[in-house]
């Protein structure tokens, strides 16, 4: 299994919806006025909630996943996701980044 670290191309960006701002994860976007809102879908993990575009959440969902923040950011409730440590399953039944 070939380990991949996968920037979040969307850092530094956030989206305010109905008073709530979420963090935003893309591999593939810089900016979510890039691709249209029905590419953008709500995704928990590990009790958090986040906005991610479909081909970004189809790439996470065959691998399990870590999210990476900044040492800076440790203290704060929603760090920046900065990367994605990503290992490909081995079973596909096993959808380690969807729980």
């Amino acid at each position: 299994m070939t380990e991949r670290i996968v920037p979040n191309k969307c850092i530094h960006t956030r989206a305010e919806i109905e008073g709530c701002a979420y963090r935003i994860i893309s591999f593939f976007h810089k900016h979510p006025s890039e691709i249209s809102e029905d590419g953008w879908t709500v995704f928990r993990h590990d009790e958090q909630v986040y906005l991610v575009d479909k081909l970004t959440l189809a790439v996470l969902a065959e691998h399990s996943c870590e999210f990476l923040t900044r040492e800076t950011d440790k203290e704060s409730k929603a760090p920046s996701i900065v990367s994605v440590r990503m290992l490909p399953l081995e079973n596909k039944d096993d959808d380690a980044c969807l729980n």
